[in-house]
C-alpha cells in the first residue's frame, strides 16, 4: 500500500520531470510556436496541480493514472526533441559536412558527436563512415574511437531491446519489412560470423542488424559481445582511417571499401574450406 510519504515522494519526483520538461521546451525547441508552448507547459501544471491535490486527499489510483498522462507527455516532447535535432544535423551535414558542424559547435563537439554516435542505430541516417573520420580531423583519432564506441554501442543495445520486447508491430514502425527479410535470409545458416560481419561490411544499416537479433533466437549476451567487439573494430578503424588513407594516398571511403572486400574475401575463403571439409568428412 502507498503511504502518504510516498504520495509525496512521488509528487516531488513529477515536478522534478515537468521543471526539466519546461526547460527543454524553452531552452532547446526556440522555433516551435509560442502558442503551442504555452498549452504543452498548460497541460504539465494542471498534472502537477491534480497531483497535489491526490497527494493531499490520498488517491493513489488517481496518481497512478496522473503519472501515466506525466510520461506521455515527457515522451511527446522528447519525440519533438529527437526529430528537430535529428533534422538540424541533417540539414547542416549536408550543406556544410560533418567536420564543418563539430568546428561549428567546438564547445559542445563532443556532446553532439556521442549523441550522433547514440543515433545513428535507431533513426538517424547518417553512416559511420561520414561521422568518424569526419570527428578524427577534429578531436585526434583516439578521442574520436572513444567517444565513437560507447555511444554507438549504447544505440544498438537500445534498438536490440526494443526489438526484443517491442514486437514487430512496434519495429516496424521504425523499418522496412523488405530490410529484415534480407537480414534473415543473410544469417540463415550462421547467424553470429554473418552479424558480426555485416556490423562491419556496410550491407545492412546497423537497426536492421539490431531488430533482426532482438526478435531472432539470439541471446543478449551474445549479440552485446558481437556487437562490442564489431564496433570497437569499425569505430577504432574509421578513427585512424583518416591518417592511414592520407599514407596510402586514398580517401576514408575507398580504404573502408577495401577492408570490407578483405573480409569478404576472407568470408568466403572460410565458408568454402568449412564445405570441402565437411565434404572430406562424409566420404
Amino acid at each position: 500500500m502507498i503511504t502518504h510519504r510516498g504520495n509525496a515522494q512521488e509528487w516531488f519526483l513529477h515536478l522534478t520531470i515537468i521543471i526539466v520538461a519546461i526547460y527543454f521546451v524553452f531552452a532547446l525547441l526556440p522555433t516551435v510556436l509560442p502558442i503551442y508552448k504555452w498549452i504543452y507547459i498548460s497541460a504539465l501544471l494542471v498534472v502537477l496541480a491534480l497531483d497535489g491535490y491526490f497527494v493531499m486527499t490520498k488517491r493513489n489510483s488517481l496518481m497512478r493514472i496522473n503519472r501515466i498522462i506525466l510520461y506521455y507527455l515527457g515522451a511527446i516532447v522528447l519525440l519533438i526533441l529527437a526529430i528537430f535535432y535529428v533534422s538540424k544535423v541533417v540539414v547542416f551535414t549536408d550543406v556544410y559536412g560533418f567536420e564543418g558542424l563539430l568546428k561549428e559547435h567546438l564547445h559542445t563537439a563532443k556532446y553532439i558527436f556521442f549523441f550522433i554516435s547514440f543515433a545513428q542505430p535507431i533513426l538517424l541516417p547518417i553512416p559511420e563512415a561520414v561521422t568518424i573520420p569526419g570527428a578524427s580531423a577534429v578531436f585526434g583519432p583516439g578521442v574520436a574511437a572513444a567517444i565513437a564506441f560507447p555511444g554507438t554501442l549504447l544505440g544498438i543495445s537500445v534498438m536490440f531491446f526494443a526489438a526484443r520486447y517491442g514486437g514487430r508491430k512496434f519495429i516496424f514502425k521504425f523499418i522496412k519489412e523488405q530490410q529484415l527479410e534480407k537480414y534473415q535470409q543473410y544469417v540463415s545458416k550462421n547467424e553470429t560470423l554473418i552479424m558480426f560481419l555485416l556490423f562491419i561490411i556496410p550491407i545492412l544499416p546497423d537497426e536492421i542488424i539490431c531488430v533482426g537479433a532482438g526478435i531472432g533466437q539470439v541471446s543478449p549476451k551474445r549479440f552485446l559481445l558481437i556487437a562490442s567487439i564489431s564496433k570497437f573494430f569499425t569505430a577504432t578503424m574509421l578513427a585512424y582511417s583518416v591518417e592511414l588513407a592520407e599514407r596510402l594516398s586514398l580517401t576514408p571511403p575507398q580504404l573502408m571499401f577495401g577492408f570490407s572486400a578483405i573480409f569478404i574475401i576472407l568470408f568466403g575463403i572460410t565458408t568454402i574450406s568449412k564445405r570441402f571439409l565437411s565434404k572430406e568428412r562424409g566420404l
